[in-house]
């Protein structure tokens, strides 16, 4: 099988672990022929985010001079103005980490109603990160309820309408046995027209990447999507 990831998220750095021949070395080793590796660049008014903001000229050097893609996920808040030509990458992540206090279904709705807006904000993005995103930190790890799937249509109809893509995040599934977005919301997006879905595993570091990719493909393929998107010179959909 042919392994996609492209959500290869390292916090790059030219040291041997996190480096990109590193990276390349580890994705021969699993089988991972189409990848893009998209550090994190958070655009926030909160400090704790101060170190999530990469040298864009380096890190893109360093991706050409290994004919690679350059990919980015764009942290967003919604507000702070993006002080960032988001054209010069070829992948363009969009996530959205604010979170909400206590984390509850309540908090997700307030989550979501951001979303829904600062989507409509920027129009520079490919596939929209990791949509139930707060799930992760719930002490409970508890799905997000129906009461929050109006929300969540209004989101995938807009995506659908634009032509943007849903990423399925697979770092959760070694957590709690669930992708982001889990299985209900995954269905609730086919049910809304979505079928154009990028696979992601969120490494942070490089034991990790491809962390997942099988299991995710195995749920795409039960819930009954047929593809997802590579990008080969024009964006494609892949088989699967």
């Amino acid at each position: 099988m042919v392994l996609v990831d492209y959500h290869i998220h390292s916090h790059f750095s030219h040291d041997s672990e996190s480096s990109i021949p590193h990276i390349l070395a580890t994705c021969r080793e699993k089988g991972i022929t189409s990848f893009v590796v998209t550090d994190h660049y958070e655009v926030s008014c909160k400090d704790i985010w101060k170190d999530w903001v990469f040298d864009v000229q380096d890190y893109t050097k360093e991706m050409k001079k290994n004919s690679l893609l350059v990919g980015v996920e764009l942290g967003w808040d919604g507000v702070t103005p993006i002080n960032l030509d988001l054209t010069q990458f070829d992948f363009v992540l969009l996530s959205h980490h604010d979170l909400d206090e206590p984390l509850d279904q309540q908090s997700y709705v307030k989550y979501l109603e951001r979303l829904n807006n600062l989507i409509r904000k920027i129009d520079v993005f490919h596939s929209l990160a990791h949509l139930d995103f707060p799930r992760r930190y719930h002490k409970e790890k508890e799905a997000f309820s129906k009461d929050t799937y109006d929300l969540l249509r209004e989101i995938f109809k807009y995506l659908v309408q634009k032509g943007k893509f849903l990423e399925l995040n697979t770092r959760t599934i070694s957590i709690y046995g669930e992708p982001n977005p889990d299985i209900e919301i995954l269905n609730l997006y086919k049910s809304c027209g979505g079928e154009m879905l990028t696979l992601g595993s969120d490494a942070h570091d490089t034991n990790n990447i491809g962390m997942g990719i099988k299991e995710a493909i195995e749920i795409l393929k039960n819930i009954g999507y047929k593809y997802i998107m590579i990008f080969d010179g024009t964006w494609k959909f892949k088989k699967i």
